[in-house]
């Protein structure tokens, strides 16, 4: 009767995903646990492999299908699987004993801090480069990009995100508009950003920056008011890797480079970016790192997301 239940409990926390909801920018908080990510956007040539890289969330229901990793289950397929996998778990408890685990043997999360390394590799080129000025215009970056998101105004960052990913947060903005959620951040803080990886090949370079940051995140219904995922009063403590990318060759300009995120990276003129992404005023596409660092690949990361070590590669 005990397994019984069990199952029928477990078979019923499936169907609840039917009133999930992911947020943040990004949709990488579950609010779960305040940081259940293992996801990425990759759009920089390379990828964390921490979950998936496109779609919404570890898995969102809809129409009668779960959509996970870019594929469609229906809810009868994912309770048969669901059984299959209990009765598999069963049947090999069978055959071993059960070992406790020693909490205090696993070793705290941490993601190595590769500043120093780092920014000697990219000065040994680059002379102008300043990792304590391109940290604090990453930063910059960071509660730009999830005011934005909360204020459902994402052309104000137009012009600092890559074509693609700035077009996938688009359609996820979008999305929440015609649900009338609104998805509100606040008390953003971020309590630690350190450079992770470099890499650098003939065509293209590529920053990582590691953010453990702590903030304010529900979705609300814009007419009611109502909560609809999330706690107004709590915290959620999140980290993620967010990767830069230019073109190798272009160098720092003190005058122009690590200034804004809402600034043209060639003429410096604060702008509206064009729909094909160039500068109303020195008409430059801006969005490719010709110029200057632009985001490429935002990944949500916890425990379980295989990152590696980061440093320098070049390639």
């Amino acid at each position: 009767m005990k397994k019984i239940i069990t199952i029928l409990l477990l078979l019923l926390s499936l169907l609840s995903l039917t009133v999930t909801a992911t947020a943040d920018l990004g949709n990488f908080n579950s609010y779960d646990s305040g940081s259940d990510f293992g996801g990425s956007y990759d759009y920089g040539g390379y990828d964390y492999g921490g979950g998936y890289s496109s779609g919404y969330g570890g898995g969102i229901y809809s129409g009668g299908y779960f959509h996970i990793g870019g594929g469609n289950y229906s809810v009868g397929t994912a309770v048969f699987t669901v059984i299959v996998i209990l009765a598999f778990a069963y049947l090999m408890s069978k055959k071993r004993k059960y070992t406790p685990v020693n909490h205090n043997s696993v070793p705290a999360f941490t993601v190595r801090d590769n500043t120093g390394e780092i920014s000697n590799a990219l000065m040994e080129y680059d002379p102008a480069f300043s990792s304590e000025k391109f940290l604090s215009w990453a930063k910059e970056a960071f509660i730009t990009l999830q005011t934005a998101w909360s204020e459902r105004d994402f052309d104000k960052v137009r012009n600092f995100e890559k074509e693609e990913l700035f077009n996938q947060h688009k359609r996820q903005l979008d999305e929440y508009i015609s649900k009338g959620w609104i998805n509100e951040l606040s008390r953003i803080n971020i309590n630690q950003a350190y450079l992770f990886k470099y890499i650098r090949d003939n065509d293209y370079e590529y920053l990582t920056v590691y953010f453990d940051t702590c903030m304010g995140d529900y979705i609300k219904d814009e007419k009611t008011g109502n909560i609809i995922k999330g706690d107004p009063a709590k915290d959620y403590y999140l980290k993620y890797l967010y990767t830069f990318m230019r073109k190798t060759g272009v160098l720092t300009d003190p005058a122009k480079s690590n200034k804004s995120v809402t600034n043209c990276p060639n003429c410096g003129a604060p702008t509206t970016v064009t729909s094909s992404g160039q500068c109303e005023y020195c008409s430059s596409v801006i969005t490719t790192g010709e110029f200057d660092w632009v985001l490429s690949d935002i990944t949500g990361i916890n425990e379980r997301t295989n990152i590696g070590s980061g440093g320098v590669e070049i390639r």
